[in-house]
């Protein structure tokens, strides 16, 4: 399974909500809870947020530290497999999508999909899930004259991804999306698309939010709300 959250203020208790549903879809009472947090280069702060909210929700947490450290591969195939769920953090999602095929996380993430566990992740941490998505990582790299860019995820939700929807800077997505023959799922903050067996589904944790299925047709831009 994997919750794909499409943003919100976790130190504000924005996605509560379906940070419980994350914990009981493992079916554990206290599930081993892995953090990664690659997309924010490991910020500190982030992580401290992260694993006191699932140590509330009573998981066992840990964290796997990509960045700045040196890294034992058999480390961290070892860390996703003790993990009953794994939890993806947002930051900038090229520069993660980079460090993880260097370690061998993407494809240790793919085998934690076919092996059952519970995966999960918001913003960048929602776009690595998918065939590929609208990212701002030219912008958090202070690149000049920056652009929304596509970046590839791992491709086990078969959709385009658009992350933060309803935020300004995500406005232009349907104009950047215009001429893609694959469908794409836009989702707002506050807000995740579960993928379950190939069943595709919506949890909010603010009921005015929505998931949308984008498609591109001769007709022009064709949007339906998920439910």
């Amino acid at each position: 399974m994997i919750i794909a959250i499409g943003g919100g203020e976790i130190s504000q208790n924005q996605t509560y909500d379906i940070d419980k549903f994350i914990v009981e879809s493992s079916k554990k009472e206290n599930p081993n809870f892995l953090f990664i947090p690659t997309a924010s280069k490991d910020a500190e702060a982030y992580i401290e947020i992260i694993n006191n909210l699932y140590e509330s929700l009573g998981c066992k947490t840990d964290t796997l530290y990509l960045s700045n450290v040196k890294v034992n591969k058999e480390e961290v195939n070892q860390k996703i497999e003790n993990a009953d769920i794994i939890y993806v953090g947002g930051g900038n999602t090229q520069y993660m999508m980079k460090v993880w095929e260097e370690y061998g996380v993407d494809k240790a993430l793919i085998r934690a999909y076919k092996s059952g566990k519970v995966l999960a992740g918001l913003s960048a941490g929602s776009i690595c899930w998918f065939i590929a998505g609208h990212s701002d990582s030219e912008y958090i790299e202070g690149v000049e004259n920056p652009k929304p860019i596509w970046v590839k995820g791992l491709g086990i939700i078969p959709y385009l991804h658009c992350p933060h929807y309803d935020e300004p800077d995500r406005v232009g997505f349907d104009e950047f999306y215009v001429g893609q023959l694959t469908d794409a799922i836009a989702i707002e903050n506050q807000v995740a698309v579960v993928w379950d067996n190939y069943k595709m589904y919506v949890i909010k944790s603010n009921p005015n939010k929505n998931a949308y299925k984008i498609s591109w047709s001769d007709t022009g831009l064709n949007k339906e709300v998920l439910f």
